[in-house]
C-alpha cells in the first residue's frame, strides 16, 4: 500500500459505522469469556472443589468447616491439593485419611487463634479419627 493511500484507508476505518464501532463490544465479550473462564478454573471440574465438597459430605464435616480447617492447615492451595487427590484416584475414604492431618493442623491453629468454636468442636472427633487413621497407614 503506497502512503498517500494511507490517510483515506484511516479515515475509513475511523469514520463511523468502520470497523471501530465494534470495539466496544469486542472488549465486553473479551471481558466476558475471561470472567467464565476464572469462574471454571477456579470452581470448575479441575479445581478440585467438587471433589473436596464430596469428600467433606463423605467424613460427616460440613463444607464451610471443612474448608476453613483445610485452609489453615495445608502449605500452599488446598485446592492444588485436593485436584491432585482427585487425579490420583483416590476413593473418598483414603482421601480424608490423607487430609486427616492437615484438617487437624488446621483445627490447632484456629483454635490458637480464636479459642473454641462450636463449629470446630463438633469437627473434633471426626478430624481426630482421620489423624489416627493417618498415622496408622
Amino acid at each position: 500500500m503506497h502512503l498517500r493511500h494511507l490517510g483515506s484507508y484511516c479515515e475509513r476505518i475511523f469514520k463511523k459505522g468502520g470497523y471501530l464501532m465494534f470495539f466496544p463490544a469486542l472488549v465486553g465479550l473479551l471481558g466476558l469469556v475471561g470472567v467464565a473462564v476464572f469462574f471454571w478454573v477456579h470452581n470448575g471440574p479441575g479445581s478440585g472443589r467438587p471433589f473436596g465438597n464430596r469428600v467433606a459430605a463423605h467424613i460427616g464435616i460440613p463444607k464451610n468447616v471443612f474448608y476453613v480447617l483445610l485452609e489453615n492447615g495445608v502449605e500452599g492451595s488446598s485446592r492444588e491439593l485436593l485436584a491432585s487427590l482427585q487425579r490420583s484416584k483416590l476413593g473418598l475414604e483414603e482421601a480424608g485419611f490423607k487430609l486427616g492431618p492437615a484438617l487437624g493442623r488446621g483445627l490447632a491453629r484456629l483454635e490458637r487463634r480464636f479459642g473454641t468454636q462450636d463449629s470446630y468442636d463438633r469437627a473434633k472427633p471426626i478430624v481426630a479419627r482421620l489423624v489416627a487413621a493417618a498415622e496408622e497407614q
